[in-house]
């Protein structure tokens, strides 16, 4: 059984055949949108993951070309910017601390995936491998 911090190996792995059935933008998607991103995550936390990195980021740059993880890695985010226009005054439930809180941790959400997507950059667009 594979060790969970090792789980990235899979995960390049389903990449390849996601690129061959679907795209490389699929596959993109999938390796550097969502499990390189986690495994980030993951990793300012824990020091197996983060010892593992450099390894995923290798085997990442040897599925995508360089301009494709930049191309990707400037379009890359997932949540949408709050929009306070959803919410009607006129509606019984309308509550304005609630709607203050939810922009509150909307603004929260967006600065975090900035950064996340800030470290991927640099992991994944620099020229010498940490």
């Amino acid at each position: 059984m594979l060790n969970l911090h090792k789980i990235w190996i899979e995960q390049c792995e389903a990449a390849r055949g996601i690129e061959v059935q679907f795209g490389t933008v699929d596959a993109m998607k999938y390796l550097v949108g969502e499990k390189f991103l986690n495994y980030l995550h993951a990793a300012e936390k824990d020091a197996d993951f983060r010892a593992e990195l450099p390894a995923f980021v290798a085997e990442i740059k040897t599925i995508f070309e360089q301009w494709q993880l930049a191309e990707y890695l400037d379009k890359a985010g997932w949540t949408e910017p709050f929009d306070p226009s959803l919410y009607d005054e006129e509606d019984e439930d309308y509550d304005p601390e609630e709607i203050e809180m939810e922009r509150k941790d909307n603004i929260r959400r967006v600065a975090n995936e900035l950064l996340l997507l800030e470290r991927a950059k640099e992991w994944l667009l620099e020229q010498n491998d940490k």
